[in-house]
């Protein structure tokens, strides 16, 4: 195949799938990157982040992405690396753990945790034991007190549940973990929390978080791939730190190649929005998903539970039905089978026009 089609034949594919600018895919908790992270991706796209001898302007602008987190996660100090997504950042946090710890084996774990935990688990070696939610569908904060034991390895809450979009008590749970490693999955809540002017609280100033999981590819508006693992301070990293025989300097990522381009477009998007313009997206998402929910009570259709983030799980009735119906609509819409909802994440992409087109269709199909 010569060069135009090639292109013609992956455009075609790409059309074949939903696209982000028609609105209707409100089951992701991704959105359509910027056009200026796109660039920046082309433009180090052949550079490797691992080969820091080779490409050093991969590392400063790596450095310079911790340092914007360690603003906004109020810690001069914090350190990290821009992983390929929360899966590998959550790993790595147990990875960490276990380092720190080597004779334990317990982590406690909320029921609504993301699947990656479970792989975490199975990749190190450590036990599970999870732990009932409240009627809130937050970490049950009295049965993880009394949960906690001389074997207890690691705490792991979430700041945006995948089905819910519900964030753990965070300042209960940080309370409660002196001499225990705590992490926080802020894979989704990460951009949207330190935004909000209300009471949820997600910084390294709640002095036992050990680590965070921030993901720049979801409410960070970078592309795909784009993840990020926050440590409390260099030391943690130290922890995994190795000298491979044929580099010229220690590395300590879980992964060894790198992309470069998924650095330069994160650190693009992060400096073209910057605190103030996150501020604006987050402040916007909320104030739509404040309108969805007030539409979806005018045709009485059950919300969960009232959303503090951009996400919000939904119980029509006859809820299967209904969830194929919209499908067939071109909606795209993810049914959890825990919570038994209809997940909805407002993100950018979702406009109040669109919200109105939404509700009218499943007004119709109920």
């Amino acid at each position: 195949m010569d060069e135009r089609e090639i292109i013609d034949k992956l455009r075609q594919m790409r059309d074949e799938d939903q696209s982000y600018t028609d609105g209707k895919i409100l089951s992701s908790v991704s959105t359509k990157p910027l056009d200026v992270a796109i660039e920046a991706y082309k433009i180090f796209s052949d550079t490797n982040a691992l080969d820091i001898h080779v490409f050093k302007n991969v590392e400063r602008l790596e450095k310079e992405i911790i340092e914007w987190f360690g603003k906004l996660l109020k810690n001069k100090k914090t350190a990290g690396y821009i992983t390929t997504g929360g899966t590998e950042a959550n790993i790595v946090a147990l990875w960490v753990a276990k380092k720190l710890y080597p004779g334990r084996r317990k982590i406690l774990v909320p029921q609504s945790a993301h699947y990656s935990i479970q792989r975490a688990a199975d990749l190190l070696d450590l036990r599970i034991e999870y732990l009932p939610l409240d009627r809130n569908f937050k970490v049950d904060i009295s049965e993880l007190e009394n949960r906690i034991d001389k074997d207890t390895l690691a705490v792991v809450a979430t700041a945006g549940t995948s089905a819910l979009g519900v964030v753990d008590p965070i300042g209960e749970i940080n309370k409660l973990c002196r001499n225990i490693f705590f992490h926080v999955d802020a894979a989704f809540g990460g951009f949207v929390i330190p935004f909000l002017n209300n009471k949820l609280r997600l910084d390294f100033t709640l002095e036992n978080i050990d680590s965070i999981t921030i993901d720049p590819h979801k409410m960070g508006l970078a592309p795909i791939p784009s993840g990020a693992i926050l440590f409390r301070d260099e030391s943690y990293l130290n922890e995994l730190k190795t000298s491979p025989d044929y580099l010229p300097f220690q590395t300590f990522t879980l992964s060894g190649s790198r992309s470069g381009g998924s650095i330069a477009a994160t650190w693009a998007t992060i400096n073209y929005l910057g605190m103030d313009g996150y501020r604006k997206i987050v402040e916007k998402c909320m104030e739509n998903t404040e309108f969805l929910c007030n539409e979806l009570k005018k045709i009485k259709v059950d919300i969960v539970v009232e959303p503090e983030l951009n996400v919000m799980g939904i119980r029509p009735q006859n809820m299967e039905n209904v969830w194929k119906a919209l499908r067939d609509m071109g909606w795209d819409i993810l049914m959890d089978t825990q919570s038994k909802s209809l997940r909805i994440v407002v993100m950018p992409h979702v406009t109040e026009k669109i919200i109105r087109e939404f509700v009218r269709d499943l007004g119709e199909v109920i």
